[in-house]
């Protein structure tokens, strides 16, 4: 789901990070947060966007030294938390993992990552030791397969040998 950023005032409150750009419903529910590797189960008393800013606070981290301990930590939630999202918007965990694959059935790799950079998103591509970043746009990655944990790529002549690096 994302990363905590800092402490947010007094009261335990965090800011994070956000992975995916909507906000899951998470009031009442369990986060699971990534601490020195290990996972360490938490309720949420409230996430809000407050200036787009999205701010936790937990149930049991109620104090500012609290919240400062959990800065950098990775915070986890379940897939089936997260809001159905509109026909041809994915969330990047639905990406994450999926084979990529041309329209002709020729394996490309895995997606690894996805790099937003201000313009469209790229899929970073493992392909054996090397990466190749393919933009995320309707005219190149004409389907998405979300129960197959597919993605179909029609690239343009020389996409994936030009930015392998």
């Amino acid at each position: 789901m994302g990363t905590v950023l800092r402490s947010q005032g007094r009261d335990g409150t965090v800011k994070l990070r956000l992975r995916e750009r909507d906000v899951p419903d998470l009031g009442g529910k369990t986060v699971h947060l990534k601490r020195a590797g290990e996972f360490e189960n938490r309720q949420v008393e409230s996430l809000r966007l407050d200036r787009n800013a999205p701010f936790l606070k937990l149930k049991g981290i109620d104090t500012l030294a609290q919240a400062d301990a959990l800065a950098g930590c990775e915070i986890y939630a379940a897939e089936a938390d997260f809001r159905p999202l509109v026909e041809g918007r994915f969330y990047e965990f639905e990406l994450v993992g999926s084979r990529v694959v041309t329209r002709t059935g020729a394996d490309v790799g895995e997606v690894a990552a996805i790099l937003r950079a201000g313009g469209p998103d790229l899929l970073v591509v493992r392909r054996g030791d090397r990466e190749v970043y393919v933009p995320f746009t309707e005219a190149i990655c004409v389907k998405v397969d979300r129960e197959a944990r597919e993605v179909v790529i029609d690239p343009p002549d020389g996409l994936l040998e030009l930015n392998e690096i």
